[in-house]
Order: C-alpha cells, then sequence, then structure tokens
C-alpha cells in the first residue's frame, strides 16, 4: 500500500513540474512576438481559465468517476500541454499550453489528495494525505522552473531538454497508474459537484489566496523586470526558492495551531514581496533570492500547509470537493492580480503596478488577521496542524 501511497505522490509532483516548466522563457517568447508585460500575463494566466472551470464543476467529479481515471485524465492533460509547447514553442502556442495545464491540475489535486487518504486509511489518512499533497506539489511547482534554468544555462535554446524530460517522465507515470486499484465513493453521485467550504474556510482561503498572490507574481511581471538587468534565466530559481523554502519550513508548520501558522504567513507574505521587488529593481540577485525565499515560507509552508490540512480534516468525506474549494480561492488570487498588474505595467511602469500592488497586499492581510482573530474567538476554535 506503501508503494501505491508514493506512486500517486509522485504523479501529483510530475504533474505540477510541467506547470511551470517555461516560466523563465515566458520573456523569450513574448519578446518573438512583441508582447508586453499584459498580454504575457494574460497568457500565464490563461493556466486559471483553464483550471477554474474544473475546480467549480469536476472538483467532486472523482467521488463518481474514481480517483485513479480522473488522475489519469489530468496526467494526459499536461502531457499533451508540454508536447504542443515543445512542438511549437512561441506565445500564442503557449496560451494552449498553459490552458490545458489548468485542467490537468484542476483535475489531479483534489483527486490525488483524496486518492492518497483513502489508500492510507482512517484515522490518519486525511492529514497524512494533505502533508503528501503539500509536499509534492510544492517541489513540483518551483521544480519545473528550475530544471529549465539549468538547462539553458548548459544549452540556450527555445525548446531546453528540461520539456522532453518531463514528457518522459509523464508518460511513466500514466503508465504505472494504469496498474493501481480504483477508488469510488459514489458511482452515483452527480457528475457536477460545486467545490465545498467547511463552515469559517473561507478566511483560510483568502489568506492563501494573498500568499499565491505573490507567487503569481513571481511568475508573470518580476522576469520582465530581472529581463531589464539581463537576469531573466534567473526567474527560475526564484520561483524555485518560493515553492523549496515552503517545503523546508512544512516540518515545523505541522507542529503549530494553523493560527499561528496564518499569523507567521500574515508576517512573512509583505516582507518577502518587499525585499523581491527592491531585488528585482536593482538587479541585486541577493536581494531577489532572499525575498523569494521568505514569501515562499508562507507560500507553500505555513499557509499553504496549515490551510490544507485543516480543509481536508473539516471536510469529512467531502474531501475531493473541499480541497478544489481551497485551491479555488489560491488560485484566483495566483491568477488575478498578476494580470491587472502585468496591464498596469504597460500603462505606469512596471516599478510603480509593483508599489501598488504591495500596498494592496498588506491591506488585505490586515484586513484578513482583524477578520480572523475575530472568527477565532467568537467560535472559540483552536485549529490544530496535523
Amino acid at each position: 500500500m506503501k508503494v501505491n501511497v508514493i506512486l500517486v505522490a509522485t504523479s501529483l509532483f510530475v504533474n505540477t513540474l510541467a506547470v511551470n516548466l517555461e516560466v523563465p522563457l515566458y520573456t523569450s517568447y513574448a519578446k518573438a512576438a512583441g508582447f508586453g508585460s499584459g498580454l504575457t500575463a494574460l497568457a500565464f494566466a490563461a493556466y486559471v481559465a483553464g483550471l477554474l472551470p474544473v475546480l467549480i464543476g469536476l472538483g467532486g467529479s472523482s467521488d463518481r468517476l474514481g480517483r485513479r481515471t480522473v488522475l489519469l485524465a489530468g496526467l494526459v492533460s499536461t502531457l499533451l500541454a508540454t508536447v504542443l509547447i515543445t512542438i511549437s514553442p512561441t506565445i500564442y502556442v503557449l496560451f494552449a499550453t498553459r490552458l490545458l495545464q489548468g485542467v490537468g491540475i484542476g483535475l489531479s489535486v483534489g483527486a490525488g489528495t483524496a486518492y492518497i487518504a483513502e489508500l492510507i486509511g482512517q484515522p490518519h489518512g486525511p492529514t497524512r494525505a494533505a502533508g503528501y499533497a503539500a509536499l509534492t506539489t510544492s517541489l513540483g511547482f518551483g521544480g519545473g522552473a528550475l530544471i529549465t534554468t539549468l538547462a539553458l544555462l548548459l544549452q540556450p535554446g527555445l525548446v531546453p531538454i528540461s520539456y522532453w524530460g518531463v514528457i518522459g517522465l509523464t508518460i511513466g507515470c500514466i503508465l504505472l497508474l494504469l496498474r493501481l486499484p480504483e477508488y469510488r465513493l459514489d458511482s452515483k453521485a452527480p457528475l457536477l459537484r460545486l467545490p465545498y467550504y467547511p463552515p469559517g474556510s473561507w478566511l483560510i482561503g483568502a489568506t492563501l489566496a494573498v500568499a499565491w498572490a505573490v507567487t503569481g507574481l513571481v511568475i508573470s511581471v518580476v522576469p520582465t523586470q530581472l529581463g531589464r538587468n539581463n537576469l531573466t534565466v534567473w526567474s527560475g530559481v526564484a520561483l524555485f526558492l518560493v515553492n523549496g523554502t515552503g517545503v523546508l519550513c512544512q516540518p515545523l508548520a505541522r507542529k503549530l495551531p494553523a493560527r499561528r501558522c496564518l499569523q507567521i504567513g500574515f508576517v512573512l507574505i509583505p516582507i518577502g514581496y518587499g525585499v523581491l521587488v527592491v531585488g528585482a529593481w536593482t538587479g541585486v540577485l541577493g536581494l531577489v533570492f532572499v525575498g523569494a525565499a521568505l514569501a515562499g515560507a508562507a507560500c507553500y509552508g505555513f499557509t499553504y500547509l496549515g490551510g490544507l490540512a485543516e480543509t481536508a480534516q473539516l471536510a469529512g468525506t467531502q474531501r475531493a470537493r473541499a480541497v478544489s474549494g481551497y485551491f479555488l480561492f489560491g488560485y484566483l488570487g495566483f491568477g488575478l492580480p498578476s494580470v491587472l498588474v502585468g496591464f498596469l505595467a504597460d500603462s505606469v511602469g512596471s516599478e510603480a503596478a509593483l508599489l501598488i500592488c504591495g500596498l494592496l497586499i498588506v491591506a488585505v492581510i490586515i484586513f484578513l488577521a482583524y477578520a480572523l482573530r475575530n472568527l477565532l474567538r467568537s467560535a472559540q476554535i483552536e485549529i490544530s496542524v496535523l
């Protein structure tokens, strides 16, 4: 059974590995087509356009169709996306690639997390599944950009060897998953099922949205700013630090109450964002990396794991729908601010746009911190992580 759990977790890793493969090449693809920051950010956000309808309408589809079936469908969608950008590495194809990647992740994350929980079984399945999912997806989201950065440093080009490597890994996961048992909760359950939000979970989801807004900006807007200092290729390292530092913080996050994890995130997010932006403005790579690491400790460490574990625990038998609802919040934050800041950068300049976004992030965090404190006090809730 442990081998099956590892295989499903690996499939989540490979699926998320593919999602940010192209990040270090966004600016190159955009320049070749004459795109500005706004249209480049729109190409990036096509991922969210593919993901949101799946999270909203098909978040619980694996209850009826089966965990393995839906996870396989997600992997196939991601595989097709990587093949397309490998065959035709242009900004126009990137739109379709990002759309398919969104569909793939939307299908996979909820089904994969629920699949792991059921393979492990009660009573520890939900919390351990959240840990596996947080670890593998965090490494995957950052790892794809990192391996492309390394590939470009070895051999520059529009189709780095990392693309071919991920295609091979994805095909391997698909073939191995075919050997796993299928799990269904209810073969008669409705196929289209809206996300499920346990009471009080909207504040946790909104906090994830703010955290992931920083990640979205690292992917879509910061590379353009780095490009002005001829540092675009290092955007992959910055994104990996956002994810990798979060992974390193997850063991500590597991030992803390979720309320404390969220409070730590409230502090780290604006500080990390500020240092990151100053580094991008000045071309000081050290500041870029430090800022990315500080923000990542919250984005994929304290805020992410605390919210994911609590959502899985509160959801009961509705884990797939609840996890999809949690990620729905996150991806709204991940995509929408990036598009807005991208077009704003074309109008007022990237420096001013990033500054305005930073002020909004601080204002939203203050509101969420106040609202969460009042909610927990009134309900006398003390949430524990793992």
